[in-house]
């Protein structure tokens, strides 16, 4: 809305005496917060404040009990005016006498700007103000089918071979795994005990499908898993090809049928006479889930995951290979790979090379050796980490202590990093932020084996700006 000066006037009432300030003492220490208050861009020109003689002053909000506005004319507290307010359609005038309960400078510049709040004697009444009429609440789910329906997302993304990001020689695995451990840490931050179940049943069912154990084995540690919870006797799928216990409870649940041409059914067996619950039932389904997807996973054949046929190299190339993994832990790299060692919070460290990393992403893939078969990989979660190191040399010097003054002319802010555990680095960056998952740090001294540290924000007690 247009902001004009204001000219301040001795308080006067609608016909023109004095305005006393004792009649609005009442209005003191009214909470005038519960009202509906209007910014300028609520009200987007519909309403136009000014002094009664004609003056305009700059609104900042307005509700029925009260506004606040600025003016260049000197407010004083305890003093009363009176406000007309204009409708710019209709130019109809409402005016109210206004009791000043406290005013500040707002600003200096071209001038003193002052700033008032007042409270109204009598509410201000015009449509623009009229609180709408609440809209009927809508039904919401029970908050534990969330991760319900975002498991069922996940394993039908990865199921269903009629979508392209997910087909065949084209399924992204790490894809897979950062989606579940989000899961995971979401399930384990619950209240309810099935959603904690769910994630008991993620921690043992992840690390077995990045090592890509078969299906058997993952089964038999999700049946672990839920035998703690359930008299369970046996967890299958239909391709296990084992007959049915007899004397018995069954429970068979059919999953993909509409995605597949040989839909997928988990069969759990009880012994006789057992009912699930519900909370019971509902971690049986979550687990049909969770088999039905490593079930799918193994017998579709990932991108990088070579054959039995394809993964034979004759004698000759396994030497030779071996000879270029041994001049690459100091010499050339292929292009696009980096010598990486991993420093978990818990201390432990890993040494290898990874062609994977992305800062925007919640795991990447480790190789132990360049080039070797995906069976050997193991797919890292960044926030199980403390830092990812990207250094020149593996073997590195183990008595070397580098320094904390810079050696250069770095390029960014210098830093200083505190870790939870107490370690310092100091260097420099270029892409800090507070709310991101991590960020990249130089080294002070580009002598050392570092060339850059991914520094993982969990694990960060202090960043301080040297």
């Amino acid at each position: 809305m247009p902001h004009a000066r204001a000219t301040l006037h001795p308080p006067v009432d609608p016909s023109g005496s004095d305005v006393p300030s004792a009649d609005v003492s009442t209005r003191k220490g009214v909470e005038r917060r519960t009202d509906r208050r209007l910014t300028p861009t609520d009200l987007r020109n519909s309403l136009v404040a000014r002094y009664r003689h004609g003056e305009s002053v700059s609104l900042v909000d307005l509700s029925i009990g009260g506004a606040q506005f600025e003016t260049p004319r000197l407010v004083r507290p305890d003093a009363d005016v009176v406000l007309q307010f204009v409708d710019s359609q209709t130019r109809e005038v409402s005016e109210v006498v206004a009791h000043i309960l406290r005013a500040n400078v707002s600003a200096l510049t071209d001038g003193i700007t002052y700033r008032a709040a007042c409270a109204f004697k009598r509410p201000l009444s015009h449509p623009t103000l009229l609180v709408p009429a609440a809209a009927p609440a809508r039904a919401t789910a029970p908050d534990h089918l969330k991760l319900d329906l975002e498991l069922k997302a996940i394993f039908e993304a990865h199921f269903k071979p009629s979508r392209a990001a997910y087909a065949v020689g084209r399924r992204d695995p790490s894809s897979l795994l950062d989606a579940l451990m989000r899961l995971r840490t979401a399930a384990e931050s619950r209240p309810d005990p099935t959603d904690r179940q769910l994630g008991g049943l993620l921690a043992a069912m992840i690390p077995a499908l990045q090592r890509r154990e078969p299906t058997d084995a993952i089964v038999r540690k999700l049946h672990d898993q839920l035998a703690g919870q359930l008299p369970l006797r046996a967890l299958r799928t239909n391709t296990a090809g084992k007959p049915l216990v007899q004397d018995c409870e069954s429970i068979t649940l059919n999953l993909g049928a509409d995605a597949s041409p040989a839909p997928l059914a988990i069969t759990a067996e009880f012994p006789a006479g057992f009912g699930l619950d519900a909370s019971q039932f509902r971690l049986l389904k979550l687990s049909a889930y969770l088999v039905g997807l490593v079930d799918s996973w193994n017998r579709h054949p990932v991108a990088d995951a070579p054959t039995a046929s394809t993964s034979r190299e004759p004698e000759a190339a396994v030497r030779a290979s071996a000879s270029a993994e041994a001049d690459a832990r100091h010499g050339p790299l292929p292009p696009g790979w980096n010598r990486v060692v991993l420093r978990y919070t818990d201390g432990q460290l890993l040494h290898g090379f990874s062609n994977d990393f992305h800062p925007s992403r919640g795991c990447f893939q480790f190789s132990p050796t360049v080039g070797c078969p995906a069976a050997q990989r193991l797919v890292v979660p960044i926030a199980r980490l403390k830092a990812i190191f990207f250094v020149k040399d593996l073997r590195g010097d183990q008595n070397r202590v580098d320094g904390q003054t810079f050696d250069h002319e770095p390029r960014g802010r210098k830093v200083q990093v505190t870790f939870r555990d107490g370690e310092v680095m100091t260097g420099s960056t270029l892409g800090y932020k507070p709310n991101e998952q991590g960020f990249f740090v130089v080294p002070a001294n580009k002598r050392g084996n570092n060339l850059r540290a991914y520094v993982v924000t969990a694990a960060i007690r202090h960043i301080r700006i040297i």
